[in-house]
Parts: structure tokens; sequence; C-alpha cells
């Protein structure tokens, strides 16, 4: 099978630092190169991947998240429309695009949708629903829900959770007292409730986060920094900005756990699946697809409240790193992730 790969334009893949969606799509790729398929990857330029590469642009021209956003969204569009016209060109069989972009191309797409269900993103779907050459794939069955609550009018074939590559991830029995917050400085993954959590449960805490947007400037300056501040002194603490992957995974290796305090719907959440990997248990949330990728009791927490997350750090060292690691290497391992959208490709070119 021919198999066009449309990737966003800002981010190598994989990524050096952050990049969730890059990450995704890497082990994808990588996943249905092994498993035979030939795959042409439309990305960023300084992309290093086992299949063909179709860089957007040549050079060291860059675009980033800190462009300005009608800039990007040029950006975005004409990438976009070069990915698609070239797949034409090329005559794949199947294009799978991470940018929800509709294009007049009549070659079945396969869109995988990244966001959370808010209006702007349900309406998108809603529109490329119109024409049947588009399909959507939902990466938690939280996710699938939340849009379908929505609207009952976006054509899903089905659910694929994302996936990490678990053999090239060392993991360790040995932990240290401390626990780690991994994320976005946004109110939206709880950086705040991690560091009272940390502080009540009189533990170490070191946080690795990404504060390039100037909302997440903003909400560390005046959200984070004064509880920083206020760290008991007894305790210790750090703070990273983004640091490269091989050091954060230094850090998910040592925790004795991940906190991960998103308290809205989270799409999904590679942090807990690096977390786990690695052999540290996660104590999450109970909300968005943390339910999914975490065995209450055996890989981690679930909790409904910071008073639960405190509770469940007592009990932290009851979880054993192997088990933690086995579920990952089961579950989530980019040759099940790719077996899975194989499939959808394949019943959607069989028409069924």
């Amino acid at each position: 099978m021919k198999i066009a790969m449309i990737s966003p334009p800002w981010i190598p893949i994989p990524p050096p630092k952050y990049g969730g969606i890059e990450l995704v799509v890497y082990n994808l790729v990588e996943g249905l190169k092994e498993l035979g398929q030939e795959v042409i990857l439309y990305g960023h330029n300084e992309s290093k991947v086992s299949c063909d590469l179709r860089p957007y642009l040549k050079g060291n021209i860059r675009f980033g998240f800190d462009s300005p956003d009608d800039e990007k969204s040029f950006v975005g569009e004409l990438s976009s429309k070069y990915a698609y016209a070239r797949s034409g060109y090329e005559k794949v069989d199947i294009i799978h695009d991470h940018t929800l972009f509709n294009s007049p191309v009549n070659i079945p797409t396969v869109h995988t949708v990244h966001g959370a269900a808010i209006e702007g993103s349900v309406r998108q779907c809603i529109e490329l629903s119109a024409r049947d050459k588009n399909h959507f794939v939902s990466i938690s069955d939280r996710q699938k829900e939340l849009y379908l609550m929505l609207s009952r009018d976006i054509s899903f074939a089905g659910t694929v959770h994302h996936a990490i590559n678990v053999k090239d991830m060392e993991w360790s029995a040995k932990k240290e007292d401390f626990s780690l917050f991994v994320g976005r400085a946004s109110w939206q993954k709880g950086i705040d409730i991690a560091v009272r959590v940390a502080r009540k449960a009189k533990t170490g805490l070191i946080m690795a986060i990404k504060v390039m947007q100037e909302e997440e400037k903003d909400f560390f300056q005046k959200e984070i920094e004064p509880l920083l501040i206020n760290y008991p002194k007894d305790l210790m603490f750090q703070l990273h900005r983004e640091l490269p992957r091989e050091v954060l995974f230094s850090l998910f290796r040592r925790a004795k756990c991940t906190l991960f305090t998103s308290h809205w719907e989270e799409p999904f959440g590679l942090v807990m699946l690096e977390s786990m990997a690695c052999g540290t248990p996660v104590i999450a949330l109970r909300k968005g697809a943390a339910p999914e990728l975490i065995v209450h009791g055996k890989t981690g927490f679930l909790a409904d409240n910071e008073e639960e997350m405190v509770e469940a750090m007592k009990k932290i060292g009851e979880l054993r790193p192997d088990v933690c690691r086995r579920h990952v290497e089961v579950n989530f391992c980019r040759e099940k992730m790719a077996q899975g959208y194989l499939d959808i490709y394949r019943q959607i070119l069989s028409g069924k």
C-alpha cells in the first residue's frame, strides 16, 4: 500500500524536544515501514525518517509556534495544499492527514483528530465529513465520545491509541524520592495542582515544562512563580525549561512517580506512556483519556481531586516498575498503533 503521511510543518520528525503530534507521526511512519508499507512523509525539512521524505521547505527557512498567527496560518495552508497536490501526482492509495485540511483531491483520506472537542474543531470535522472520501480516527474513546456528543455528523472510522517505541527506551526499578511533572505551562495541564500535591505530600518535585507561547509565559509568571517561591526549602525542587529527550527520559526512570494533573478532558497524554515505559507509575486526575491508559492500582492511581492524589502518593511504593513497563509494551507499542491504522486503511479502501 502506498500511503501519504501529512504532518504539520513546524517541528522536525522526530521532535528534538517538544512535539506530541510529531512524535506520534514518527512512530507511525516507522511502524508502517516495519509492516512492509510504502510511506511518503510530507514534513519539516530537518526530519529524519526511514521512509521517503518530501520536505515542505528547503534550506534554513524555519517557522514555529512563536511565528505570528497570520504567518502560521498562511504557511500551514500552503504546506497542506502542496502535500495533497503532490500525493495526487504520486498516485498514493490513501492519504493520512494530521492537519485537518479540506482538500479537493479525490483520494481516500484518514484524518487523525488530535485536538479536544471544542466548537471550532467539531465544526471543521463536520465540514470535512460532508465529503465521502474523508474519514476520522480518534485517539481515545473518551475523545470520540465528546465529539459525538456535540455532533453525530462526524465520520469516525475507529479509535487508535497513540504509541511509543518502547524497545528503544530503558527502564529502571530504582527510584529516587521525587515526583515529576512534564508538560506545557498552561492552566489545562494543572501545573499549579502538581506543585500543591507535591508540597502537601512532602516530596521533592522536578518540573520539565514548555514555556514558549505568550499565554504560557503569562500564566507561568502570574500563577506559578508565586507558588514556587513558597515551596518548602527542606524539599528538593528543580525547574527545567524544555529538555532534550534523553535527559527527560533519565528523569522518568529515576522518579518515584509522574504527576499528570490535567484537569480538562485531555484527548490523550503521551507523558503517561513515557513514564510507565520507564518503569514509573503515574498519578492522574480521572479526566480525559487517563482511565484508558492507566490501570488503577497497578500502573498508577486515578484520583478525583488533589487530596486523593496526595493519598495516592503514600501508596506509590506498592506499585511494581516492571508491571508499568510491561503494560506499555503490550498495549501501547508502535507496532500495535501501526497495525491499527493499517486495518482502518484497508477497511476504507475495501469500501466497508
